[in-house]
């Protein structure tokens, strides 16, 4: 359990940097206080449904958001998922950059696989 708590607080937060939100704003919007935010971050407080879903409406998200450990967000604002969908392609830039002629070849062949776009 304690484990995962801490993945659950870890996700929280990474969609909270994710909105450029800090943890004040995030308790202001809640109602929740800035330690409580901290605390469920960190994994140690255990929220309740009712307060996962006011911390899901403040984040723009859905509750079941916070528990794909592993998955994108989907925002339920388009903007917020546009800006998401940005941050990916730049850090998929990132890594290309220095990537050798076989190695890109081999990742555009995997995008090709991914979009159904195979020739």
């Amino acid at each position: 359990m304690i484990n995962l708590n801490r993945q659950l607080g870890e996700r929280i937060k990474k969609i909270r940097k994710t909105v450029r939100l800090t943890q004040e704003r995030l308790a202001e919007k809640t109602n929740l206080s800035v330690e409580y935010i901290s605390r469920l971050e960190r994994g140690v407080a255990q929220p309740s449904f009712k307060t996962l879903a006011v911390i899901a409406e403040a984040l723009d998200v859905t509750i079941k958001d916070f528990f794909d450990f592993n998955g994108p967000v989907s925002f339920i604002d388009k903007k917020q998922d546009a800006l998401q969908k940005k941050e990916y392609i730049n850090a998929i830039l990132s890594e290309l950059k220095d990537m050798e002629v076989h190695e890109l070849t081999e990742a555009y062949r995997i995008i090709k696989v991914l979009t159904g776009k195979m020739s």
